[in-house]
Parts: C-alpha cells; structure tokens; sequence
C-alpha cells in the first residue's frame, strides 16, 4: 500500500543518520536544508562529510559504532551503514519504540520513505515510489522539475502575505480573489478549450470563445481539436457502438487529464451525468429548438408515395413515421455539410436536422433545398437541443468563468431536462423527446415524447417552476 505524503515541520526535530558515506551525506544535507538538528555516528567519513564539520551549527559528528543508546529521544532515524544486519536490528528497535525509520535501499525495514524532492522555498514537491525504485523517483522528479516555472516559491510566499487580509472577507468572495490573486502572479492568462473538428463544433466553440471575451478580455483562448469515437467510426449506426456520447469521452478524458481546462459541447450529445469530477458550468442562450426537413426545391410528399429520409435518431425516427405514413427512414451520419450533400447526390429524398445548426452555420439559404420547420407538436425535440454548453472540473478557474457567462435560463431548461432522462433511467439509444418550455418567470410546461410497447406516447405536464421535481415525478409515472 502506498505510503501517505505528510508534510512535516523539521525545524529542531532530532535526527540521527547512521553511516559515513556519500548516501547518508545526501541524507544529512536534506535534513540540515530543511532545520533539522542531525546528529551523524560512523567509524569512518568520507572527504566530503567532514568538511561539513564546523560549518553547519546544527550538525554533529561522532566517530564511532552506533549503540541502542543513541536512539534516546531521536525524532526520525536514518540507517545507512554497510551492514545490513545493523540497519535491521536499528530498525526493529525504531519501531518498537515509536521512531520513524528508514533504512537505505530496505523498504520492509522502513516506516517512511526519503522522498526525491523539489523544493522552491517553502514550495515542497516530493516524488515517493515506495521504496521500489529510488532511481525511477529520481528521474520522475527530474522530469517535474524540467516542466514546471522556477518562481513558484517567491509566488506561495507573496501570496501568503496576503492571504490573511483575504480571509477576513466574505466566504463566497474568497475564492474569486484567490483566483484573481493566483492570475496576476502567475500570469496564466490562456485557457485551453476542447471541441470537435467538425464545421459546427468549430462555430459553436467560436461563440463560446466571443461570449468569454467580453467578460473575461485580458485572457487568450486556445482550441484544441480532439478526435472522438464517433468522428472516426462513420460507416455504422451510432447505436451500434455507444450512443451519442461516443462524441463526448475523449473529449472528457481530456478535461479530466487537464489536457484542456474546458470543452464546448451541443448539449443533447452529452451523457448523463458527466464522468466524475466534470460538470456542465454554463450554457449559451437557447436557439431555435425546432427540427427541419431538407428537401430539394419543388419536392412533395403529401402523396402514397414512398420516400426515404435520413436520420440517425430514434426520436426523430418515430415522431417522422406519426407524420408521414409513406417514409422509410434510413441511417444518416456524417456533419451536417456532409448530410446535406448526401441529400443532394440523391441517397435520400429528404434529410432531418436541427434547425439550430442549420442556422448557426448559415445553411439555411441554399437556393437548391427547401426547409420544413417542424412544430414542437410535430416533433418534441432532444433534451438540450439547441443549447451550447460549457463543461469543465468542478470548481475551478474555467468553471467560475463558465458560470459568468451562462444563460440562466437555457442552463435551468437544461437541468430540469437532463433530470427528466436521468429519472426514466434513460441512455442514448431510446427514442425520447424533452421540452422544458418557460413561457413566463413562473410557469414551466413541460413536454415528454417516449415509446412504450410499440407505442408513440406524448405527455404533458403544467405548473410553477418552482415544483420542477414535482412536475418530473408526475410525467415520467404518467
């Protein structure tokens, strides 16, 4: 079992280093670096050990064997003789009598390991593989060390100074002066922010980023495009191989990594709830919540005749079939250009999107396709269809910033969807629809389309915001 990291106070503890040789000087300069008093016992020292000698106030050099005796009132015990059999017998006696003990290159005989440390003032980094390999703990330090800035230690240490004036404000300011604090020390003005490579993906992170700037000006955003599952697997179902989140895990292994510091998502493709430690900390505004079918100008389908239309979505799937008897539906991938061309190569004779990405890549006004909006009547939407939303780590910079920027409305339509989802216990797969419609400050009406036995079901409930829960209960045991 790995052994906990405790951060203890040396100053004046007593040490007592057994051993004479260049292991146990490293050890003794440690000790002395960090004030402790040392008391170093061999029969012979190499050159180095005793030109220490007269030159550090809290170090003392006895040249002789060590006895039990020489384990009265020591605080920590380091054994690094040449014989084995003497570590062990010291090491037994530390334990018995309630002294941390370590014995060089013995893990079974220590009760702490001599961590590889960094230090940079009072800024301490220790690297511990438990005793299995102080070679690996050293390079592992070494590529620390090489990664990270060299003035942490004046930064803790300014920031210490003002630390106590800070808590003696409000709890909730505390933390927003701590960060604004950290930024202006640090300097860390760029937040990395993860999104897909498609067109769409790229527009809706482009408005995440405007909306940011406005708030937060003295910042610089990166993108970071990430590949997902779903983006590289385009010639199956989506059901076939994990459902809509298959475009969201790598992008949350990367929040989760710290690769990025937040991700852009279309909120209907996220799975409920986030992987542990993500949360969604804010929305865009919601727009249009409606779903189109894209056709070629001049085409009808009033009449018997049959027609085939793209979609990957069962939702869409069972409310079209409602509406137009005459359909055949046939799976649909790809971004939504590539959609719209397969339309226009005649693999279907209409395709269904949603009407928020049409409108937000202006696709609109192709003067070759004819738009049918749907009514929410027609076809309920997916949960968090036309919402952008913003997911990050829990508490940190980007989730503070994330919530400055939230819609509060779209972000509180989201919530009381994703409950909706999460109380049916449903997955990506189901054909389910969710409106959580706010006509006024007070009111909700909230809207559910499911399948169940066979059969298209709409349900609908009415009442005060406020009883939001209240409302889930009622129209999921309708």
């Amino acid at each position: 079992m790995a052994f906990f990291p405790f951060m203890i106070q040396m100053d004046d503890k007593n040490c007592l280093i057994a051993g004479g040789g260049r292991v146990a000087l490293r050890k003794v300069k440690m000790m002395l670096s960090f004030g402790a008093v040392v008391t170093v016992i061999s029969p012979t020292f190499c050159e180095e050990f005793l030109a220490l000698e007269g030159k550090e106030s809290k170090l003392k050099i006895i040249k002789r064997t060590i006895q039990i005796s020489d384990l009265i009132d020591r605080d920590v015990v380091i054994m690094a003789t040449n014989d084995p059999n003497v570590n062990t017998e010291f090491a037994t006696v530390c334990k018995e009598q309630k002294i941390l003990v370590n014995v060089v290159d013995v893990k079974e005989d220590c009760n702490f390991y001599f961590p590889a440390v960094i230090r940079q003032e009072d800024v301490v980094i220790s690297v511990s593989t438990g005793g299995n390999s102080p070679l690996l703990a050293s390079h592992i330090k070494k590529e620390i060390n090489d990664a990270i800035r060299k003035d942490y230690g004046q930064i803790a240490k300014e920031m210490g100074k003002e630390r106590q004036k800070v808590l003696m404000q409000k709890e909730e300011e505390r933390r927003e002066i701590f960060e604004k604090m950290m930024d202006r020390k640090l300097g860390s003005k760029v937040i990395r922010i993860g999104t897909r490579g498609s067109a769409l993906a790229r527009k809706q992170t482009d408005m995440v980023i405007e909306s940011l700037k406005s708030t937060f000006p003295d910042y610089q955003w990166e993108v970071v495009v990430l590949t997902t599952k779903g983006d590289k697997r385009r010639d199956v179902p989506i059901t076939s191989f994990g459902g809509k989140a298959v475009f969201v895990e790598e992008i949350e292994q990367a929040l989760a990594d710290g690769t990025i510091d937040m991700a852009v998502h279309s909120a209907k493709d996220m799975p409920n709830p986030c992987k542990e430690g993500l949360t969604i900390a804010g929305t865009l505004p919601r727009a249009c919540i409606q779903d189109v079918l894209v056709t070629k100008k001049g085409r009808s389908f009033a009449t018997e005749e049959t027609f085939v239309a793209g979609t990957g979505s069962l939702r869409r799937k069972w409310q079209l079939e409602k509406l137009f008897p005459n359909v055949v539906c046939k799976d649909l991938r790809g971004n939504v250009g590539t959609r719209i061309e397969k339309l226009r190569q005649g693999q279907y004779d209409a395709v269904i999107l949603a009407a928020a990405g049409l409108e937000r890549q202006g696709l609109l006004q192709e003067p070759d396709l004819e738009y049918r909006y749907f009514t929410i009547d027609e076809m309920l939407p997916a949960a968090g269809q036309a919402i952008i939303a913003i997911e990050t780590k829990e508490q940190t910079k980007a989730y503070t910033m994330a919530q400055a920027v939230s819609n509060k409305k779209a972000f509180t339509q989201l919530v009381i969807e994703r409950a909706v989802l999460e109380k049916l216990g449903a997955g990506c797969h189901e054909p389910i629809g969710v409106l959580a419609d706010m006509g006024s400050e007070d009111t909700l009406d909230l809207r559910l389309m499911t399948v169940i036995n066979d059969q298209l079901i709409y349900r609908q409930v009415e009442g005060k915001k406020t009883e939001w829960e209240d409302m889930i209960d009622k129209i999921c045991k309708a």
